[in-house]
């Protein structure tokens, strides 16, 4: 094998283009930079990535459009997008950016949006930008928490049948039916109870409601607008 090298005077002070052009890929395998271009309507998604100081036009480089990755894309699926100006690594086989692997290189700063989300192992937590809400699980305590934002939003859980909504103050509980099974007690604290349902509850146990006899002690007193109740009902549902 012969090999020819080039004389530096001519080739902008490279000898060897080989040798250069391996060097350089080399270099390329892992590339830090930011994000600084998002296209979430393309298929599939993208981003274009800076990587060095745009005022640096020898050492700036804008790739083309990468396409966007997941935790999961096949089968079982989880979307959540980077966006303009986050900090990604790029993993680039062969040194080709132009098909490199973008993914999330975030640091923990002292900044308020880059700070850590907990000071403890253990702990999985997610805080949403400007903290707008967050969901966690504290392995040790068997704790989950999920947090929306106070004065707007709202919460849904729904699946079987069923869903419950946590929205403007309100729970909406929506069901075919609703078991509430209570070892010792089941306690309301409300000021006011509407029932407006076509169907009676049925209460399985006792009820003590009313005084059979004026000298028995009542446990629990029943008044209505027209005083003390006297005489009480109830239908079996």
């Amino acid at each position: 094998m012969v090999k020819f090298l080039r004389d530096p005077a001519y080739t902008g002070g490279v000898s060897d283009p080989e040798a250069s052009d391996i060097d350089r890929r080399a270099q390329d395998v892992i590339k830090f930079g930011k994000i600084k271009e998002v296209d979430y309507k393309r298929s599939p998604p993208a981003y274009r990535v800076e990587l060095g100081d745009e005022d640096d036009e020898d050492n700036y480089i804008l790739t083309d459009w990468l396409p966007a990755t997941g935790g999961r894309a096949k089968g079982d699926r989880e979307t959540h997008y980077l966006e303009v100006g986050e900090k990604v690594a790029l993993l680039a086989e062969g040194g080709e950016l132009s098909t490199a692997y973008v993914m999330p290189a975030g640091q923990y700063t002292e900044q308020e949006d880059e700070k850590e989300t907990t000071d403890k192992a253990g702990v999985w937590r997610k805080v949403f930008k400007d903290h707008k809400g967050s969901i966690s699980y504290d392995r040790e305590t068997g704790e989950w928490a999920i947090e929306g934002i106070e004065d707007k939003g709202s919460i849904t859980i729904r699946g079987a049948g069923c869903s419950i909504v946590m929205k403007d103050g309100t729970i909406t509980l929506k069901a075919k039916n609703v078991v509430i099974e209570a070892e010792e007690k089941f306690e309301s604290t409300a000021s006011q109870s509407l029932h407006t349902g076509s169907s009676a509850f049925k209460t399985i146990g006792s009820t003590f409601l009313g005084l059979e006899d004026k000298n028995e002690t009542p446990h629990d007193k029943v008044t209505t607008e027209a005083g003390p109740a006297k005489k009480t009902y109830a239908k079996v549902g």
